[in-house]
């Protein structure tokens, strides 16, 4: 009989779409796989492990969190996959129409440098719509849009530095109407030395926030001594840092070294932002995990939280 054949993890997550970080932390903090181990203690991974990857990504998307999910049977999966009234439940959006009309307030505020206008759009695309769907279709299109027009020179820094600051005090009103508790794992959210940019940091602090997480944000442009003061302070899990521009620093790796030296092993550091990438070879250097996009950020906070005890499935963050 021909042998299964068995995949690397970096082809396991090529296919997956899930980062290696992730894939490891579903098997080792949920157990949601078991891969095949060489004496070298590497793990090989066969294809039904890949389907089922697959399967608890694709069911995570639809509003349950890794730790309701990961025990299940994946004939259970699949019926909850195939629930089309839970999927539609899950899915419910309002029309792309009303949304761009409250994205293009939104815009018009920041470009006339109307600080207050551009607090009444926001206020209102949260009372129609409420805070999942505005920091999903509003807030993050807008500080993508700002940092695109920044790029192409049609806003100024000072454009961004506005509504960056309107955009804080919404968090804040965010943070209060989370439900408090005292178990909620914390994250830092900051930009290193250098980058001025913080739309990217904001985006993450507001995604964190409707994710359960209670997150410490901390602006821009701070040195590696004070970032891991504050995740010291503040017991964090992780620290998360955009980097933006500009791609080519070259005190920032050292800056990025300080930092993991300075931090406990166990505090995680996530690092996404249009220029992230360029520093690849520190941040592989320095275990930092390199977030591609919102869903694999939303995928890496999951991994992160201590294992929750839940033996029935609802829909959830």
């Amino acid at each position: 009989m021909k042998s299964e054949s068995l995949f690397p993890i970096k082809a396991v997550a090529q296919r997956t779409g899930l980062t290696p970080y992730v894939i490891r932390a579903w098997e080792r903090r949920y157990k949601a796989i078991a891969p095949v181990r060489t004496r070298t203690n590497r793990r090989l991974y066969s294809e039904a492990d890949i389907a089922r990857l697959l399967l608890l990504r694709r069911v995570k998307e639809m509003g349950y969190s890794i730790g309701q999910i990961a025990q299940l049977p994946t004939e259970k999966l699949l019926a909850i996959l195939n629930d089309s009234p839970a999927r539609t439940r899950a899915q419910e959006v309002p029309s792309d129409s009303a949304l761009e009309a409250h994205l293009k307030a939104c815009l018009s505020a920041v470009e006339r440098f109307d600080a207050e206008e551009l607090r009444r759009a926001l206020a209102r695309a949260v009372v129609t719509f409420g805070w999942p769907v505005v920091i999903e279709r509003v807030f993050l299109p807008l500080m993508q849009e700002i940092g695109e027009c920044w790029r192409e020179g049609s806003l100024r820094i000072g454009h961004e530095h506005l509504a960056s600051a309107v955009i804080q005090a919404f968090l804040g009103n965010l943070e209060r109407a989370q439900t408090s508790s005292t178990t909620a794992p914390v994250l830092v959210v900051t930009t290193p030395v250098g980058q001025l940019h913080e739309i990217g940091a904001l985006a993450a602090a507001a995604i964190a926030t409707s994710e359960g997480w209670s997150v410490t944000y901390l602006g821009p442009n701070l040195p590696a001594e004070e970032i891991a003061h504050a995740a010291h302070q503040s017991r964090a899990r992780a620290v998360a840092l955009s980097i933006v521009y500009p791609p080519d620093d070259p005190h920032l790796p050292s800056e990025l070294e300080k930092l993991r030296h300075y931090l406990p092993e166990h505090v995680a550091i996530l690092v996404g932002g249009r220029s992230a990438h360029a520093y690849a070879d520190v941040l592989d250097r320095i275990g930092a995990v390199q977030v591609s996009d919102w869903t694999s950020f939303r995928t890496l906070l999951e991994s992160l939280r201590p294992p929750r005890s839940a033996n029935v499935a609802q829909p959830g963050l």
